[in-house]
């Protein structure tokens, strides 16, 4: 895999895993709440089932997700129903009583801090790269005013627009040398924590839809292509 596919899969990754984490962090965290205000009055328990299968669907996404960023196949855990013939209340509770059911829920809440920091980190970066880069062609258009740069003064003996393009142009160099391995480390972050609560637990203990490989379908695999 070339350096430029490499840098997009991770960008594209840690780009769209805030949004996504906002998204269910904010669905999930106020229906799992409503569910245990209600539990009392029964409400609850069909309430946390629907907030488990909703987590379950955001699981999912991230592990086509996953897949889109290795290139490999990711596995998913085995999702048992109940039985054929159960009544109405084993049927509804059905992903209540699976551990990965939880692991979805606690990876929907914990993902929100994670997702801020692998996409501000690598974004940051990018914009010292491109920024940095560019000084020299926006940098003179900024309205300076009797306002001096003190971190220029002292490195380069004076506020001026010369050593302010250099300045920022050697800010630029270093962030464009450095930006893989932002970008790659912060992508490999995210997908190690989604990876360990989605998929390994599971994988550890045999609850996988087939040993052998993929859970992930293809055919929603071809809907992120």
């Amino acid at each position: 895999m070339t350096i430029m596919r490499r840098l997009g899969l991770d960008f594209a990754y840690t780009f769209l895993g805030l949004p996504l984490a906002v998204v269910s962090f904010s669905l999930l965290v106020p229906f799992f709440a409503a569910s245990l205000g209600t539990v009392v009055i029964f409400l609850g328990i069909p309430l946390l089932a629907v907030t488990l299968l909703l987590a379950r669907g955001f699981a999912d996404i991230e592990r086509i997700r996953l897949q889109q960023l290795t290139g490999t196949a990711t596995l998913r855990p085995r999702y048992v129903a109940a039985p054929e013939g159960a009544g109405w209340f084993r049927r509804v509770t059905a992903p209540i009583r699976q551990g990965q059911s939880w692991l979805d829920l606690l990876y929907a809440i914990v993902n929100l801090p994670i997702a801020i920091i692998t996409f501000v980190l690598p974004i940051t970066w990018w914009a010292m790269t491109l920024g940095g880069l560019t000084y020299w062609l926006w940098g003179r258009f900024i309205p300076r005013g009797d306002y001096n740069d003190i971190v220029i003064e002292k490195l380069m003996g004076a506020d001026t627009a010369y050593n302010r393009t250099i300045f920022n142009t050697i800010i630029g160099v270093v962030a464009l040398l450095t930006v893989y391995f932002v970008q790659r480390g912060s992508a490999a972050l995210h997908a190690n924590f989604a990876q360990t609560l989605l998929t390994r637990l599971a994988a550890m203990q045999g609850r996988i839809e087939d040993p052998r490989a993929v859970a992930v379908p293809a055919e929603a695999t071809a809907l992120c292509s």
